[in-house]
């Protein structure tokens, strides 16, 4: 009977333990005094930083800045690791705070639950909002413009070889060409003007995810 009436005691605790639940306009109006910790449940609208583990949760009512999200369960993971990206629905638990005087945001989140959303299983690339664009033309066509001016501005080797050169280069946030290697194939004098032309390229339009520019990486065969 004792124990009995411990376990009901007991039970109220319990209860009052449990997170309670706020939509994204709740919780933004919480103090920065309150360190209570809530859930709040939104799809991912935008991820901001996969090294600072930085996103944008959104619901019906508003949009959270959750700032060092991690997952409890995997101890050690970072944020790169979770895969999580637009379009997924999260359950996320955290505090309130205000960084630098003025930014509302749930600092320190965890993570609770995850469902993947509809294009979860897509690429980095198909989930571009633009693919890089180069004279005009935008994703494949893009590059198959790159590859015509490549060869129409490349000029013999200095040694007179033929063949092919595997080269892989960067198109930046700001559309210039950047990092470019000859990685396979070609004698030296091949690779050098294969680099060569790859580096006087005129800029592209840059790769453009989540509103901002994005680089990508490319491989291309340069043949002589």
């Amino acid at each position: 009977m004792k124990k009995l009436l411990l376990l009901l005691a007991l039970v109220p605790a319990v209860c009052l333990a449990q997170p309670r639940q706020l939509s994204v306009k709740e919780f933004l109006k919480l103090q920065a005094s309150d360190t209570t910790s809530y859930l709040v449940q939104g799809v991912v609208a935008k991820v901001r930083s996969t090294t600072s583990g930085s996103f944008y949760l959104q619901d019906p009512t508003g949009t959270l800045l959750v700032y060092g999200l991690k997952d409890p369960a995997r101890p050690g993971v970072n944020f790169g690791q979770l895969d999580i990206v637009k379009g997924d629905t999260l359950t996320v638990l955290g505090r309130f705070t205000i960084y630098g005087g003025s930014t509302l945001e749930m600092k320190d989140g965890r993570l609770v639950r995850k469902a993947d959303g509809p294009d979860h299983h897509l690429s980095f690339y198909d989930r571009l909002e633009r693919k890089p664009a180069f004279k005009g033309k935008e994703g494949a066509d893009g590059l198959e413009a790159f590859k015509a001016w490549v060869q129409k501005n490349l000029k013999k080797a200095a040694d007179g070889a033929t063949g092919t050169v595997e080269v892989r280069f960067v198109v930046g946030r700001n559309g210039g060409i950047q990092e470019v290697q000859a990685i396979k194939g070609g004698t030296p004098a091949m690779r050098a003007e294969a680099v060569r032309v790859v580096q006087s390229a005129p800029k592209w339009k840059p790769a453009i995810s989540d509103g901002s520019p994005v680089r990508m990486p490319y491989t291309l065969e340069v043949r002589f």
